[in-house]
């Protein structure tokens, strides 16, 4: 199950906002709306619905993460609710920072530690277009085939 703060793409079809991810050239949308499987004849797999569109059906495609502050320095917030995130140290954080503030690593160069949500600030949701890329892939799988 995604939480709050997790990466995802989205994309808007018809109006409406989808999770969504690639899928060799195309884009499946993501459902559980019983109303919306029935409107745009989305097919069931496992507990949620899906429909695989070509990007030019879409209005926006996008990546989105966030970002937030912590002790005053940039952090990545890799998932999380409203009461506890786990956030990733950027290179603002010293080793000195990494250790006096308790992150643990769990890859090399990767610093991690769960905090309350409240200890962050500037909380910001950061969006990446991905609609020209996915066009892009699209055009070169329609010329493979």
């Amino acid at each position: 199950m995604k939480t709050k703060y997790e990466p995802d793409f989205f994309a808007v079809f018809q109006g409406n906002l989808f999770s969504a991810s690639p899928r060799k050239g195309y884009v499946k949308l993501i459902t559980k709306s019983k109303r919306i499987v029935k409107k745009y004849e989305f097919l069931e797999e496992d507990d949620a619905y899906y429909k695989l569109v070509s990007p030019y059906e879409l209005t926006e495609y996008y990546y989105q993460h966030f970002k937030a502050k912590y002790q005053g320095k940039e952090v990545c917030i890799w998932r999380g609710n409203d009461r506890y995130v786990d956030i990733g140290a950027s290179s603002d954080f010293s080793a000195d920072d990494l250790e006096s503030l308790g992150f643990i690593q769990v890859e090399k160069y990767v610093f991690e530690k769960t905090v309350l949500t409240s200890e962050l600030t500037d909380i910001l949701v950061i969006k990446k277009d991905k609609l020209k890329e996915a066009k892009k892939e699209f055009d070169e799988y329609q010329k493979q085939k």
